[in-house]
Parts: C-alpha cells; sequence; structure tokens
C-alpha cells in the first residue's frame, strides 16, 4: 500500500487502490478522431437528423455517432430545438457551439 503523500492512491498486489476520500480526477479518453472537429460535427449532424428526421442504420453511423450522442444528451436541448438544428443554419451553429465543437 502506499503512504498518505501519494493522495490516498497506491497498489495492493499490483492492482490500483484508491482509498475512500482520496481525490480522484477523472482521465478523459476521447473517442477515435475526435480531435477532428469536422468530423465530430458531421456525427452530432447525423445524432440530430437520428433523432427527429430519419434512423440511421448502425451500419451506416459514424464512428463518432455514439459521442456526440452523448454530447447531446448533456447539453440537455429539447426536441424543438434539436429540429431547428437538423436543418443547417443559426440554429446548428448555436448547438455546434453548446457543444463546444
Amino acid at each position: 500500500m502506499s503512504d498518505d503523500r501519494d493522495g490516498g492512491h497506491g497498489e495492493l498486489n499490483g492492482e490500483p487502490v484508491v482509498r475512500p476520500g482520496a481525490k480522484i480526477i477523472p482521465l478523459m479518453v476521447s473517442a477515435p478522431g475526435s480531435s477532428d472537429p469536422a468530423a465530430m460535427k458531421a456525427a452530432v449532424v447525423q445524432v440530430v437528423r437520428h433523432l427527429v428526421i430519419e434512423k440511421v442504420p448502425p451500419a451506416d453511423r459514424s464512428p463518432l455517432f455514439d459521442r456526440a450522442r452523448e454530447l447531446l444528451d448533456e447539453a440537455g436541448w429539447g426536441l424543438d430545438e434539436l429540429i431547428a438544428a437538423a436543418e443547417d443554419g443559426p440554429a446548428r451553429q448555436k448547438l455546434f457551439r453548446a457543444l463546444g465543437v
């Protein structure tokens, strides 16, 4: 195990151990290709259209589809806002800004 200087983290039998009350800083792992803003924007548009216009079959989905769907969940936009963002224009740009893409 570890001493108090390591912030409550250590190892036991080669496995990571976190003591109760220790500070945990989440590690964000990005989806493949998510560093490409154009690809993420395309995935967001695909998810929006999937939700409000027409279902996208799994085989046709962007590799970033699930990550884009998670971003939309975090944004908390309502159906009327998503319908407006389904088409190119100010509502879509506002959505991109809200999502940080």
